[in-house]
């Protein structure tokens, strides 16, 4: 009898210390956009119906390009890095991210304006290139959105691009802490 209640008392304790881990380590979110992922911190929520996850005033939006144009990602990209701020685009960047090249920058959606590439001279003509200003949702004003990080991801392997995007309706959000770095960090490729 001695033997059973200590069985049962150890089945107790260990009920108890997986009970406290979950608790205290509950599961993380993951957005998947065709072969990539990203993961969230578990105190986002996901809506089904939307795809978006929101934590407060942060909403996180992540999807798969339909047509990838590596070499058209990299020129609007090198357009932004050299005449974007003008143009309401600030901290224009490019890295490398777990093997990803990774193209970055933020913006306030009502700031943003037309932006043009350097001009090009072709023969007798000077050609450029002008860009709309681009945001995931046809009228960002609807969600009153009112700053955004921007962050599209090419996957060299694959030649596919995914874009995350981290908004917010409240201007004294920081879209660059820990937080919001460490959910950009997190982009791996899907294991099948």
């Amino acid at each position: 009898m001695n033997k059973k209640v200590i069985i049962g008392v150890v089945i107790v304790i260990i009920v108890a210390i997986l009970a406290a881990i979950f608790l205290l380590n509950p599961s993380e979110v993951t957005l998947v956009a065709g072969d990539t992922a990203v993961t969230l911190p578990s105190d986002y929520e996901l809506d089904p119906d939307t795809g978006i996850a929101t934590k407060g005033d942060i909403g996180v939006l992540y999807m798969p390009v339909a047509s990838s144009d590596v070499k058209a990602q990299k020129a609007l990209f090198d357009t932004l890095k050299s005449n974007g701020k003008d143009a309401g685009y600030k901290k224009v960047k490019t890295d490398t991210i777990n093997g990803f090249k990774v193209y970055q920058y933020s913006a306030n959606p009502d700031k943003l304006k037309k932006v043009s590439s350097d001009k090009v001279v072709e023969g007798n003509y000077e050609t450029w290139k002008e860009y709309e200003p681009y945001t995931p949702f046809k009228d960002m004003t609807k969600m009153d959105v009112k700053q955004f990080r921007y962050t599209a991801y090419v996957n060299e392997t694959s030649k596919t691009i995914s874009e995350l995007y981290i908004f917010t309706n409240n201007t004294d959000v920081d879209l660059y802490s820990s937080d919001i770095e460490s959910i950009i960090n997190s982009i791996a490729v899907v294991e099948k």
